[in-house]
């Protein structure tokens, strides 16, 4: 089962689904597209667990109360993204004389065996990369099967008709790239950085190289919830003691970018770059945190007003949804 990463000349609500939370976003394609529809609904914590559809009968019940809210009711295509923990990419050397149409059965025939996977029994999809070698090289994007087909069964049920997979590093990076904050060239590190988790990607030219999941061992019952003015939930920490390591999570990342520079290009590259999102709380001082121990430029996306998504005001954790629904936009 291949997965597909390309887009559809076809109307598809695109949703993310997290442990702790659900984001729906709907574009209209016009130059500029037009957010036509932008939603999200926070997760009692146990029902989805990483990345594991834990409790379907009361995740079923919200997500029908979010199809009315959204405008979903009825039959229609959705686009969505595997669970980060789950998601396998690798650069593989393929012999010369496998045709660009029999890459897909050589990597069938392969795993398992050249190719080795920390699952059985995979969904995957390909790109076939620039080589200076004599052999092809491609980059492969694998995920356990019984994990993709618990969502797209989960969405069938909901009588919703999943058109296609992504992976959220993809879509985060796709908006920072729409929004005009990066060069293909740079070699950036990309963080999502949400209340429970970061993920951590090296992207490159465009494609995802290498991927890391960082778990933060913070439940998420113990934020606090506060509503603002604009009726928008926030979170809290209830104590002054910051909820995350900054040691711990600096130590990771270095571990992240060494790796990169040492062992994946032998010391002649490195992240040039960093690229920051998530829904935490504390964003503005990670930030700031990550300026001064790496020294490296950090890009975030504003929660602002945008020419571009002609929508009021854009906020900004909702990037990575939008960056899946701009799998459209051609």
């Amino acid at each position: 089962m291949t997965l597909s990463f390309f887009p559809t000349s076809k109307k598809i609500g695109n949703i993310i689904m997290k442990d702790h939370v659900i984001r729906y976003l709907e574009l209209k394609q016009t130059e500029p597209p037009i957010i036509q529809k932008c939603g999200e609904r926070y997760l009692p914590e146990g029902i989805i667990r990483d990345g594991r559809i834990i409790d379907i009968e009361t995740l079923s019940m919200i997500v029908e109360e979010c199809m009315g809210d959204w405008g979903l009711k009825g039959k229609r295509l959705v686009r969505f993204t595997i669970p980060d923990n789950f998601v396998v990419v690798r650069k593989i050397s393929i012999p010369t004389e496998v045709e660009s149409d029999e890459i897909e059965g050589y990597i069938y025939l392969e795993i398992g065996s050249s190719i080795h996977l920390p699952f059985e029994d995979p969904v995957f999809d390909y790109v076939e990369l620039p080589s200076e070698t004599t052999e092809k090289e491609i980059l492969l994007f694998a995920a356990p099967k019984d994990i993709v087909l618990d969502y797209v069964e989960f969405f069938k049920e909901m009588k919703l008709n999943p058109a296609a997979a992504d992976i959220s590093p993809l879509c985060l990076y796709r908006s920072f790239f729409y929004l005009n904050h990066v060069n293909p060239q740079d070699h950036h590190l990309l963080l999502q950085f949400d209340l429970t988790m970061i993920n951590a990607a090296i992207i490159y030219q465009h494609r995802p190289v290498f991927i890391r999941e960082v778990e933060m061992d913070i439940p998420f019952s113990k934020w606090e919830e506060e509503i603002n003015s604009q009726g928008e939930k926030n979170f809290k920490w209830p104590t002054e003691e910051p909820p995350i390591s900054f040691d711990f999570i600096l130590k990771e990342l270095e571990r992240v970018m060494s790796y990169y520079r040492f062992s994946m290009n032998q010391g002649k590259a490195g992240v040039t770059k960093i690229l920051l999102n998530g829904d935490h709380p504390l964003l503005e001082e990670i930030e700031k945190t990550l300026t001064e121990q790496f020294d490296l430029p950090v890009i975030t996306i504003q929660s602002q007003q945008n020419s571009r998504l002609a929508y009021p005001t854009f906020h900004a954790r909702f990037a990575p949804v939008l960056g899946l629904a701009l799998k459209e936009v051609k």
